[in-house]
């Protein structure tokens, strides 16, 4: 409270009139914004920035360049409204798939039209670095280069592993050429940077506190910063458990129910601790508006528009779960001797043109060739299935290819990502597998392990073409007996 009477003066003016009438636009215009009078990108709380008309001009004449390269123009539009008009933050960490979602556009279109101008100059990729507990990006780096095996969040203070499809996330900024942005984590611990917490309580030391929660069906996880154990569960309504306990000294025990019933749940925590504990309760889905590097490396245009994204040699990431598809040419040899080298040439040409259509059209990537076979990499088994039923109907239907003798396998499971001839490329156990069963498949034929077939989509793929696998026990090095689903050649129109 001002002492004195010049004191007063001051607060009147300065507090009294002008804080009110600043205080009176920014609450209009969140009233605004929240009535949709702004439209979607205006930030609540300020005046867009104007950009001077030479920058307009240089965003007009890119966003023209971005269409005729191939990029979609209903989002590369969209897209260049956001660059132009959306706050410095979200310029500064562009999502591709959370944007698609908040635009309400095509997912793939919209990736597609980033990598463009990422390209072109209007964007700059960039890879966030995602703590696997607070998923908070703990480091940026400007490319895969950059990475190493392990990194360390600051705010939960834990050294992790990286996994190529869980902890490293594609993003995008605005160049700086367009727009100043700074990039920074703004309220670390703000709930739109957790999105999977769904509820956190402090239980004081001697405290007992009952947590009433209203999880739906899923898998769920209770931990704390200061707990030395986590304690996953899933919700059920088919769970008879509506209540469980947890002395959080002490942790669980065997008596702990770990399936609970979805819709109402209470959680009693006790500490008898000498000190507070935080107490959270986590979603374990993976987060699906992520663009993963394990998904984006199996994008067959950012491997053509950034051949240069690789790892640093040597280097050895992980991979939690990939598709992979093989496919191998029979008796290509006799072609040659039979065609002649040139038309031999020109018809294995043609047979590599129809298997990459439908791998890009299903979204996967070939990483290379190998001898007359392709190995294609996709982020989830049922685009592969998709890509391979098709592939293998494509050169069976087509009047240049029929004569030729395709077969094909479909494999799933972890891998390592390395540098290999200047490509990101896969190898372990899971790679080899998905060699050996193309090898062991018979002409037109397409071989599926079980962990490629029990994957819902491809079993409800498979019922849409009417295709009945036949199911057999195979034997395969370093995995004795495995189940393989067989699919019979596909040759009939619309398989």
């Amino acid at each position: 409270e001002p002492r004195g009477l010049l004191g007063r003066t001051v607060a009147t003016v300065e507090v009294g009139i002008k804080a009110r009438r600043a205080l009176d636009r920014v609450y209009r215009r969140i009233d605004a914004a929240l009535a949709g009078r702004l439209g979607t990108l205006a930030d609540p709380f300020e005046e867009a920035a104007e950009l001077p008309a030479a920058r307009r001009e240089r965003i007009d004449e890119l966003l023209d360049r971005i269409v005729r390269r191939g990029g979609d123009a209903a989002a590369v539009e969209r897209i260049g409204d956001f660059v132009t008009a959306a706050p410095d933050p979200e310029v500064a960490r562009i999502r591709p798939l959370a944007l698609a979602r908040r635009l309400a556009l095509d997912p793939d279109a919209v990736v597609s039209a980033c990598l463009h101008a990422a390209h072109e100059g209007l964007l700059v990729l960039l890879w966030d670095v995602l703590c696997p507990v607070c998923r908070i990006p703990s480091q940026i780096q400007d490319s895969l280069r950059a990475l190493g095996q392990h990194a360390h969040c600051a705010a939960c203070d834990v050294d992790f592993e990286l996994d190529f499809g869980n902890s490293i996330e594609m993003i995008f900024r605005a160049h700086p050429e367009i727009r100043s942005s700074e990039l920074g984590t703004y309220c670390v611990g703000g709930p739109a940077h957790s999105p999977h917490v769904l509820a956190q309580t402090r239980v004081a030391p001697g405290e007992r506190f009952e947590l009433e929660l209203a999880l739906t069906e899923g898998n769920y996880r209770l931990r704390g910063p200061q707990l030395p154990y986590a304690i996953d569960f899933r919700t059920d309504p088919r769970a008879a458990a509506e209540r469980c306990e947890i002395e959080l000294a002490h942790g669980p025990t065997p008596e702990t129910p770990r399936v609970l019933r979805s819709g109402a749940q209470v959680i009693r925590l006790s500490n008898q601790s000498d000190r507070e504990l935080v107490v959270r309760i986590e979603r374990t889905a993976p987060r699906d508006d992520a663009l993963t590097a394990a998904r984006a490396a199996s994008l067959a245009l950012f491997r053509e528009l950034f051949p240069g994204e690789v790892l640093a040699p040597g280097q050895l990431i992980s991979l939690s779960r990939m598709t992979f598809l093989v496919t191998e040419l029979e008796q290509s040899a006799s072609l040659y001797d039979e065609l002649g080298d040139a038309a031999a040439f020109e018809l294995i040409h043609e047979h590599f043109r129809l298997l990459d259509a439908r791998v890009r059209g299903e979204g996967g990537a070939i990483v290379k060739t190998v001898g007359d076979g392709i190995f294609a990499a996709f982020p989830d088994a049922a685009a592969a299935v998709r890509a391979a039923c098709g592939a293998l109907g494509d050169l069976a239907q087509h009047e240049r290819t029929g004569r030729l003798r395709v077969k094909a396998g479909v494999h799933r499971g972890a891998a390592m990502v390395t540098t290999l001839n200047d490509h990101l490329d896969y190898f372990g156990s899971t790679v080899h597998r998905a060699f050996e069963l193309a090898r062991r498949a018979g002409a037109g034929e397409l071989f599926l392990t079980d962990a490629v077939a029990a994957d819902p989509q491809v079993a409800a793929q498979l019922r849409l073409r009417g295709i009945e696998p036949e199911v057999t026990a195979l034997d395969l090095r370093g995995d004795p007996k495995p189940i393989v689903h067989r699919i019979a050649p596909l040759s009939a129109p619309g398989r």
